[in-house]
């Protein structure tokens, strides 16, 4: 189902990394030190891919703007006590992307991650050289906006109908119909199947191995 596709665009926080669960304890570790309800698990996994500040914004919004900033840099220093490795990756991250560098692929990131936290993760996990194009939310507008993907496709010099979003939650593939491109849902982190589906994708997968089936 790839072999069509110039440009292959990735998430990172439930495609490439298994990192999901760590985040959803992250969040509810800092609702806990500040005396908040904390938020559901699923509730958690549902802000995944929106800029941190709007993840603060929509899990909490009973809280005021000074309260949502130290949130969100509580969840900074929670989050950055755990040191990223290759350990963190899903088991078929690497040989997914060395598969697609041979067949001559352009790869790409689009996260809903900081800058600073995609480098991290990045060097971490010895995944930079892989990707020749990479956005974060930081920097232009988070998920389900199209702009990351409009961005990556003008700096590629790529079209959209030969680029394609692979991601596990709902907010990436809204993004890719948000921007006419092609998506994949794979079931590793936020939402499953039934979930992914909703959003007409291409396929929905349960490891990234599977899109060089069919």
């Amino acid at each position: 189902m790839i072999t069509q596709y110039d440009l292959i665009i990735f998430d990172w926080d439930g495609t490439l990394v298994d990192s999901i669960d760590w985040i959803v304890e992250c969040i509810q570790i800092i609702a806990k030190h500040q005396g908040i309800d904390q938020p559901s698990q699923q509730a958690c996994k549902d802000i995944i891919g929106l800029s941190l500040s709007e993840a603060m914004v929509t899990l909490f919004p009973e809280l005021s703007d000074d309260e949502k900033i130290a949130m969100v840099a509580a969840y900074r220093e929670v989050y950055l006590a755990k040191k990223i490795s290759t350990k963190d990756l899903f088991v078929d991250t690497l040989p997914t992307l060395e598969k697609l560098k041979q067949m001559g692929k352009t790869l790409a990131v689009a996260t809903g991650k900081g800058q600073s936290g995609l480098d991290r993760s990045l060097d971490g996990t010895g995944l930079r050289p892989y990707f020749d194009h990479l956005r974060c939310a930081e920097k232009m507008q988070s998920k389900p906006s199209p702009h990351m993907l409009f961005d990556i496709l003008d700096e590629s010099g790529i079209q959209p109908d030969k680029a394609i979003m692979i991601g596990d939650s709902t907010l990436d593939l809204k993004m890719a119909n948000n921007a006419g491109v092609s998506s994949i849902g794979v079931t590793t982190g936020a939402h499953s199947h039934e979930i992914l589906s909703k959003q007409m994708p291409v396929a929905c997968i349960n490891n990234l191995m599977e899109i060089f089936e069919g």
